[in-house]
């Protein structure tokens, strides 16, 4: 893997993990409703939380969709695209 490429299963945590922060800071620290991943993207998810329970990051559920790119809704209904999230 070159050096400018990530592993998909971090660039997933990374961007749910950005996505969180930005969600807290624009609600004073609220969690956000639900997060929304394909399969393949919450399977990556669920493996590096592996010491917490499936189907969830942080206490919010993650919903599998194959209809979505992946997404977090926040606690005010905003649809947070995952993708668009930047990452240092």
């Amino acid at each position: 893997m070159a050096d400018t490429e990530k592993s998909p299963i971090a660039t997933v945590h990374q961007r749910v993990t950005h996505a969180f922060m930005q969600h807290w800071r624009k609600h004073s620290n609220k969690y956000p409703k639900l997060i929304r991943l394909p399969g393949d993207q919450a399977r990556q998810l669920d493996k590096m939380n592996s010491m917490r329970s499936p189907g969830e990051m942080w206490g919010v559920p993650v919903e599998i969709d194959e209809t979505t790119k992946g997404e977090m809704i926040g606690i005010d209904g905003e649809v947070i695209d995952l993708a668009t999230i930047e990452l240092p």
